[in-house]
């Protein structure tokens, strides 16, 4: 009901509008300028919750020293306004062996957040893709523009039993968290 009555406010503005154009127009811009905001900001919300990013909307690249790896990533077309301000990479390693040496950037107020809340959500959504049976390492990665991620694996491992993914949050208000996963070929 509120939305037609919004509706028939802006047609009676408009209308109000060309009808006095000829007797006051800065009335008639005074009258008209308030919609056309009004209307902008509802496109920029309805744009805003219909663009989604998808996993071909960002280019990840591997550099590989000895048992060291470095994962550049850019994003390619622009990000949503609702990402969440954190992404993962997670990791799937034979035996469980941990990583060592994560270097990343994290978000600044990530201790202040319920990530415990956060990464069993990202679990539960794991359980979505074709993972392999292993415990998941799950690495916070703030989400930017472009990011880098550096880690090592233990020498008696090889790259190409490693499952390597960058789950990618999406939170509009008032609605629940929305995943992607893009596979990484360490290779």
């Amino acid at each position: 009901m509120t939305t037609i009555l919004g509706i028939l406010i802006v047609f009676g503005l408009i209308i109000l509008a060309v009808s006095i154009w000829k007797k006051s127009r800065f009335l008639s811009i005074c009258l008209t300028v308030p919609v056309f905001f009004v209307l902008f900001i509802i496109g920029y919300v309805v744009f805003n919750s219909w663009y989604h990013t998808t996993s071909e909307s960002l280019e990840i690249s591997v550099e590989r020293e000895k048992q060291r790896y470095s994962l550049s990533g850019v994003w390619v077309k622009p990000m949503d306004n609702y990402r969440f301000v954190t992404d993962y990479i997670v990791f799937y390693v034979p035996d469980n062996i941990k990583l060592s040496n994560v270097k990343r950037n994290r978000y600044k107020d990530y201790n202040e957040m319920d990530y415990k809340g956060l990464e069993a959500a990202v679990h539960k959504s794991l359980k979505e893709i074709d993972a392999p049976k292993l415990q998941p390492q799950l690495f916070d990665i703030e989400t930017t523009k472009e990011f880098r991620i550096s880690f090592a694996f233990p020498e008696n491992i090889n790259p190409s039993d490693i499952k390597v993914y960058y789950v990618h949050i999406r939170e509009e208000p008032m609605d629940s968290l929305e995943f992607w996963f893009k596979e990484i070929d360490l290779k």
